[in-house]
């Protein structure tokens, strides 16, 4: 059950405003040209109720959350005026608004809180690597941590979620949010490019000095092992998604239960200058600047503070422009649980074909090792650029949750992944 729903619903009992929820979730996704390009559906900057720091205000991307509950309830208070003044009956209208409101009320209450989580519910944890030692900063995302539990054993395995290049955990706010909506734990830890970290005076040498993902991989093996993490659902996304397939591939990370890895750098042999222009051009001008949805959610998430120093972009740029994983490396890679492979078809960075590809030539070879192996679901979503992920974030935690699908390829449009919780509330009423 999702985090802003008031309560279970016996099977049985009819939803009478299921056609209408389907009606206003086809208004709610139209955008207006302003809104597409200029200015998407906010509320005013407003400080975070609860928050210790009385200065602290709400996010950038909490922020559009909460517009897109207010444009819902504009769009369906217009149709109840219309449908009055066309003398019609309004009975499901004012029961779907009714609805509405007592589900958004649960949702703004968790929103504040999950924001105010990253700034306050943050742990440093002190590791030593073969690269020298370690403060590395992690957030902890978990709606359920104050319910009562009635002395009952929380099962949940947590999420560890390594975002994308140099970004701390306020800059992938849209992805561990809406894990975090779905009723799941979820840890994220700044990457050791960020300010934040405590690193040896030394990083930018030592970084300089990788040619693959060794650095970053003992970096999150170790965090895991330090916070006493027996099990963990291990998720990568873009360079994270990199790193989590070389940490999979330790036959000593024997945490590793699900794997999710979700639009990976590093399949194919681009280059500095090649890698650059994917993110820059391709998908940052090109996919990015023009959306002023897709610059909220990728680019001004939750904060932009301690953000990494372009001398340490550049090295990992270097880093990920090379090719590290083939089948036969792939194929070293059997966790314990799930095993999910996400991309875009219109990704500049990672190319879903080739994905699709090399991940498939692995799976044989791990099928030949080892016939009980997990086999990798590949997930392609239709029309998805590399920021879908965070762009689409609610309805990409609920695909997670879902069972697994009949074939081993499978798409999905990414119109059927909401891209706000206020949509996420109308796909439940239609459920």
């Amino acid at each position: 059950m999702r985090n802003f729903e008031t309560g279970p619903r016996e099977p049985e009992e009819e939803i009478p405003q299921r056609d209408e929820a389907e009606n206003l979730q086809k208004e709610l996704s139209k955008k207006s040209f302003k809104e597409k390009h200029f200015a998407e559906v906010q509320t005013r900057e407003a400080p975070l109720r609860g928050a210790k720091n009385s200065e602290q205000t709400r996010g950038e991307t909490f922020r559009f959350e909460r517009g897109q509950i207010l444009k819902g309830y504009k769009i369906l208070r217009e149709q109840i005026r219309g449908a009055q003044e066309r003398g019609e009956d309004t009975t499901k209208k004012k029961g779907l608004l009714k609805e509405i409101r007592s589900r958004a009320k649960v949702l703004e209450k968790n929103l504040d809180e999950l924001e105010r989580q990253y700034y306050e519910d943050v742990v440093n944890v002190d590791i030593e690597t073969e690269f020298g030692k370690f403060s590395v900063p992690v957030v902890e995302l978990d709606l359920k941590k104050e319910e009562e539990k009635d002395g009952e054993e929380d099962k949940r395995t947590p999420y560890f979620l390594l975002g994308s290049v140099a970004t701390n955990y306020h800059q992938t706010a849209a992805l561990s949010m809406g894990l975090a909506l779905e009723g799941e734990r979820v840890l994220v830890p700044a990457w050791p490019e960020q300010a934040m970290v405590g690193r040896p005076d030394n990083f930018g040498e030592l970084l300089k000095q990788q040619e693959g993902l060794k650095l970053h991989e003992e970096y999150a093996k170790q965090t895991i092992r330090q916070m006493d993490l027996k099990k963990v659902n291990l998720m990568g996304y873009s360079m994270g998604g990199a790193v989590s397939l070389e940490l999979a591939q330790d036959p000593d990370f024997q945490e590793l239960q699900d794997l999710i890895i979700v639009e990976p750098a590093g399949l194919e042999e681009k280059g500095l200058v090649g890698i650059g222009k994917d993110f820059a051009l391709s998908e940052g001008l090109l996919k990015t600047l023009p959306y002023s949805e897709a610059m909220i959610k990728t680019l001004k998430q939750g904060a932009r503070d301690d953000t990494g120093s372009i001398k340490f972009l550049i090295q990992d740029g270097r880093i990920l422009g090379k090719k590290h994983f083939d089948a036969e490396k792939l194929a070293k890679i059997n966790p314990k649980g799930r095993y999910q492979l996400w991309v875009g078809t219109k990704s500049s960075i990672t190319n879903d074909k080739t994905a699709e590809k090399v991940f498939l030539e692995a799976d044989e070879i791990r099928k030949q090792q080892n016939p009980d192996a997990s086999p990798v679901e590949i997930h392609v979503v239709e029309g998805g650029t590399h920021g879908w992920p965070s762009i689409n974030n609610l309805g990409f935690s609920r695909m997670l949750k879902e069972e697994e699908p009949k074939e081993q390829v499978s798409t999905v449009r990414i119109s059927d992944l909401e891209n706000s919780a206020m949509a996420g509330i109308l796909e439940d009423i239609k459920e």
